[in-house]
Protein backbone atom coordinates (compact mmCIF):
# COMPACT_ATOMS: atom_id res chain seq x y z
CA UNK A 1 0.00 0.00 0.00
CA UNK A 2 2.71 2.53 1.14
CA UNK A 3 4.54 2.59 -2.43
CA UNK A 4 1.16 3.82 -4.30
CA UNK A 5 0.95 6.61 -2.22
CA UNK A 6 3.03 9.67 -3.38
CA UNK A 7 5.60 10.72 -0.35
CA UNK A 8 4.17 14.17 0.78
CA UNK A 9 1.19 11.77 1.16
CA UNK A 10 2.98 9.36 3.36
CA UNK A 11 4.84 11.99 5.55
CA UNK A 12 1.73 13.78 6.29
CA UNK A 13 0.13 10.33 7.41
CA UNK A 14 2.96 9.23 10.16
CA UNK A 15 2.57 13.02 11.20
CA UNK A 16 -1.03 12.23 12.49
CA UNK A 17 -0.28 9.19 13.59
CA UNK A 18 2.55 9.95 15.59
CA UNK A 19 2.20 13.91 16.50
CA UNK A 20 5.55 15.13 17.62
CA UNK A 21 3.87 17.73 20.37
CA UNK A 22 2.95 16.20 23.51
CA UNK A 23 0.55 17.02 26.41
CA UNK A 24 2.15 19.48 29.41
CA UNK A 25 1.73 18.19 32.89
CA UNK A 26 -0.15 20.04 35.60
CA UNK A 27 2.84 20.91 36.80
CA UNK A 28 4.11 22.55 33.49
CA UNK A 29 0.92 24.21 32.97
CA UNK A 30 0.60 25.60 36.43
CA UNK A 31 4.66 26.99 35.83
CA UNK A 32 3.52 28.48 32.36
CA UNK A 33 0.34 30.28 34.41
CA UNK A 34 2.40 31.86 37.51
CA UNK A 35 5.12 32.97 34.54
CA UNK A 36 2.45 34.38 32.44
CA UNK A 37 1.02 36.09 35.79
CA UNK A 38 4.90 37.83 36.23
CA UNK A 39 4.95 38.61 33.06
CA UNK A 40 1.47 40.27 32.96
CA UNK A 41 2.38 42.22 36.18
CA UNK A 42 5.81 43.42 34.16
CA UNK A 43 3.81 44.79 31.48
CA UNK A 44 1.54 46.63 34.18
CA UNK A 45 4.94 48.17 35.15
CA UNK A 46 6.46 48.89 31.99
CA UNK A 47 5.88 52.80 30.27
CA UNK A 48 4.17 53.20 26.77
CA UNK A 49 1.57 51.61 24.81
CA UNK A 50 1.33 47.78 25.53
CA UNK A 51 -1.68 47.48 25.32
CA UNK A 52 -1.67 44.09 22.57
CA UNK A 53 0.79 42.59 24.87
CA UNK A 54 -1.30 43.10 27.93
CA UNK A 55 -4.26 41.80 26.11
CA UNK A 56 -2.30 38.75 25.01
CA UNK A 57 -0.61 38.03 27.81
CA UNK A 58 -4.71 38.60 30.01
CA UNK A 59 -5.60 35.47 27.38
CA UNK A 60 -2.97 33.36 27.54
CA UNK A 61 -3.44 33.64 31.41
CA UNK A 62 -7.30 32.81 31.15
CA UNK A 63 -6.65 30.20 29.29
CA UNK A 64 -4.32 28.10 31.09
CA UNK A 65 -6.19 28.95 34.27
CA UNK A 66 -9.41 27.41 32.70
CA UNK A 67 -7.19 24.30 31.33
CA UNK A 68 -6.13 24.05 35.14
CA UNK A 69 -9.91 23.85 36.27
CA UNK A 70 -9.64 27.69 37.95
CA UNK A 71 -13.03 28.91 37.79
CA UNK A 72 -13.33 32.57 35.99
CA UNK A 73 -13.53 34.44 39.32
CA UNK A 74 -9.98 32.63 40.68
CA UNK A 75 -8.25 33.59 37.60
CA UNK A 76 -9.62 36.74 37.29
CA UNK A 77 -8.69 37.69 41.25
CA UNK A 78 -5.31 36.13 40.24
CA UNK A 79 -4.76 38.23 37.56
CA UNK A 80 -5.81 41.34 39.65
CA UNK A 81 -3.20 40.51 42.80
CA UNK A 82 -0.48 40.46 39.90
CA UNK A 83 -1.63 43.95 38.06
CA UNK A 84 -0.43 47.62 39.30
CA UNK A 85 -3.74 48.96 39.60
CA UNK A 86 -5.77 51.30 42.21
CA UNK A 87 -7.99 49.51 44.00
CA UNK A 88 -10.59 52.08 45.76
CA UNK A 89 -12.54 51.25 49.16
CA UNK A 90 -15.61 48.79 48.01
CA UNK A 91 -14.02 47.80 44.79
CA UNK A 92 -12.59 44.51 43.99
Amino acid sequence: MSSDLPANILKTLETIQAPKTKLRSAQEINARYKLSLQNYKNLCLMSGDVREQKAGTYAEIKILGWVLGKSDKDVISDITAHSIRMNFPGQL
